[in-house]
């Protein structure tokens, strides 16, 4: 994708914003300077003309920095993650910036970015020592129109997370996916593992344990290898069932489905996005369970254990009718 010129006065406005963002962690680097100097050269303290002075020095390091990003046509979004690296940074519904504290009790992904390889065709892998560790998989739903899955075994997909069904965002009827028998009879016949996901809108824990219930009897007569996911999604611009629900609320729906998936001798797993993960479930209750991470970009974004990255939502391959469809990579295989 080329990058878009920006308008200067745009630049000068975030550079602004930013910059008074930045004032206490310059001062801060200023503080650390200073007490570097102290314990290295055993000197008196720094006269308040001096500390000014590095404060100076340090304020046009960063916009000299900010403005060559913003003029290679870097987003601010980005460029501020990069100065919180302590931080989960994103935007909200409200298009506000949170700067979400990274939760120390949570186990970490070991994922190294620049072992993340992307080919001429899009494809990313992850590599080590030379050798490609991950499985490339495909999620697809009705949308994705005809799939023909040989076509998708030939170009190197392993595994194909499947919409089973869905509860309406609107008015709350379970609904089955009417693509879902017929992609995961070609997918087993092709030798792709399959995994099943359904879209939740459920708004109290026994309305998620009716969706698993649901899913269960969706999914029964096929071997699903791959894990059986609770699907959880904000909706953008407009009104849905879960809007209003509160973090405990929302995180004790998705455990009443897990947990019932589980009993059912399947693996249970969780997909959100960075919104959906950070800011609105409790992920201290949700380490048990498997997560995989939607995030469109050539690499992931989240501190946390996560299994499967989604990591685009517009790939083309061949014998995929709807014309694009979500390409994931697995960093397991599923037996």
């Amino acid at each position: 994708m080329k990058s878009k010129k920006t308008n200067p006065f745009v630049i000068t406005t975030l550079i602004f914003f930013m910059t008074t963002v930045m004032f206490g962690l310059l001062t801060t680097g200023v503080i650390i300077k200073y007490r570097k100097a102290t314990v290295a050269a055993n000197t008196d303290k720094l006269s308040n003309d001096e500390i000014e002075k590095l404060k100076s020095e340090e304020k046009e390091d960063l916009l000299s920095d900010m403005k060559l990003r913003f003029t290679n046509g870097e987003g601010s979004l980005s460029i501020l993650k990069s100065y919180f690296p302590d931080n989960i940074v994103y935007v909200n519904n409200k298009n506000q910036y949170v700067f979400a504290q990274i939760l120390p009790e949570l186990a970490k992904n070991n994922y190294k970015d620049e072992n993340f390889k992307q080919d001429d065709k899009g494809i990313i892998t992850y590599n080590e020592d030379g050798k490609v560790t991950t499985h490339m998989g495909v999620d697809a739903s009705k949308f994705q129109g005809n799939i023909d899955f040989k076509k998708l075994k030939e170009q190197g997909v392993e595994f194909a997370m499947l919409r089973c069904g869905f509860r309406s965002y609107g008015n709350g009827i379970l609904n089955t996916d009417s693509s879902f028998d017929t992609f995961a009879k070609d997918a087993i016949k092709n030798n792709i593992k399959i995994g099943a996901y359904f879209f939740s809108s459920a708004i109290t824990k026994q309305e998620a344990i009716e969706e698993a219930d649901y899913v269960l009897d969706i999914i029964k007569p096929y071997r699903i290898t791959y894990p059986v996911v609770i699907d959880f999604e904000e909706i953008s611009g407009d009104s849905y069932r879960q809007e209003n629900l509160t973090t405990e609320e929302l995180t004790d729906i998705i455990i009443a489905f897990c947990d019932k998936i589980e009993k059912a001798g399947y693996k249970p797993m969780i997909y959100s996005n960075l919104k959906g993960f950070v800011g609105r479930l409790d992920l201290t209750r949700l380490e048990k369970y498997e997560k995989w991470f939607a995030y469109y970009s050539d690499t992931p974004y989240f501190p946390y254990e996560f299994s499967i990255w989604q990591y685009t939502e517009s790939a083309k391959l061949d014998g995929v009718s709807g014309n694009t469809i979500d390409l994931n990579i697995s960093f397991k295989d599923y037996n």
